[in-house]
């Protein structure tokens, strides 16, 4: 009976693990777009670094909680440059006036821990893209990322009536698998559109502890997306945008996103997240080279009545912009 206790407790996880959220969540993807498409690596003309925590499903027992760094530059952007810190503040210059750089590559790294209950995973990938100018108004740019990821199973954290049973394994196993991401990016000064793969090499993955073989599958996970930007009045923009996702053997889902944005040192957000979730966010700029927004996200599943919601804070730095502006060519 305990057999079947434990096979049935791993099928529920690695089903929720292939068929669902086998990627983290984010509640401000819009904000850090690079997340998720490595075409974003180098984009803008200084060098954009994050970091982000997320805890998802608050007040629930062992709800997923996420800590992830990303950093990206350009390379050969002639305005990138780091300039030596100076003691006095410069207050950043808002303009809508953007113009495209010419055709350059870009670099970047993502790291990720995620946990949820006995279940861990830490990656790390290097990105590159290069950026091609279409026109004078059009750019396209492609890129990929690679790296590997440590997906870990603590059996310690499973709580069963006879802990001695033999079936259970004992301590942490882990199993590490090659990742492979690939993106292209669409842009105009006011327009963006992408498509990219996450883990786009579909194989299984098996941990081994003595005489037993636990086994799961890590599968691809589509995005799409694409946004508009338009002026509403004064330092006023408004960005409306949409993100459509798809994984194995899981159904198409989408998120409405909504931002405000005043002289983009101020912004304020709304998203709904198909029949899972009502999000808002807030975020300003302040000592001209720095970034901070709050995310938080109101369940409407079943989660509802045992999760008060899930929070997302991230911090942000760049460095290189020499005209010292505040204002992204590409909005986030």
């Amino acid at each position: 009976m305990k057999f079947w206790r434990i096979l049935g407790f791993l099928l529920i996880l690695f089903s929720h693990l292939a068929a669902a959220q086998q990627r983290p969540h984010y509640a401000q993807y819009n904000q850090n777009n690079f997340l998720l498409n490595p075409a974003i690596a180098g984009i803008e003309s200084y060098a954009d670094g994050r970091v982000g925590y997320r805890r998802q499903w608050a007040g629930l027992d062992e709800a997923p909680r996420t800590l992830y760094v990303t950093a990206h530059l350009p390379v050969g952007n002639p305005d990138f440059e780091i300039e030596p810190a100076s003691p006095r503040y410069v207050q950043p210059r808002y303009t809508r006036e953007r113009t495209l750089p010419d055709a350059h590559a870009g670099v970047g790294v993502t790291i990720i821990q995620d946990q949820a209950g006995p279940w861990s995973q830490l990656s790390m990938a290097f990105s590159g893209a290069y950026h091609w100018p279409l026109d004078d108004y059009w750019q396209v740019s492609g890129g990929v990322s690679a790296g590997v990821t440590q997906h870990t199973l603590d059996f310690d954290q499973i709580r069963l009536a006879n802990p001695r049973d033999p079936v259970v394994a004992t301590g942490k196993i882990a199993a590490f698998r090659p990742d492979l991401h690939a993106g292209l990016w669409v842009y105009s000064p006011e327009f963006f559109a992408g498509f990219s793969v996450q883990q786009l090499v579909s194989n299984r993955l098996r941990f081994r502890e003595g005489d037993y073989d636990w086994q799961g599958k890590v599968v691809p996970h589509f995005f799409l997306t694409t946004g508009y930007q338009l002026t509403l009045a004064d330092d006023w923009d408004f960005l409306p945008s949409l993100m459509v996702k798809k994984s194995q053997n899981a159904p198409i889902s989408w998120d409405l996103n909504l931002k405000f944005s005043y002289a983009n040192n101020l912004w304020l957000g709304f998203s709904y997240r198909q029949r899972d979730a009502l999000m808002a966010w807030v975020g300003t700029r302040f000592a001209q080279k720095f970034t901070v927004s709050y995310g938080y996200e109101y369940p409407l599943s079943v989660l509802q009545s045992a999760s008060t919601g899930s929070h997302e804070i991230t911090l942000g730095l760049t460095l290189g912009n020499r005209h010292h502006y505040a204002s992204p060519r590409s909005f986030w």
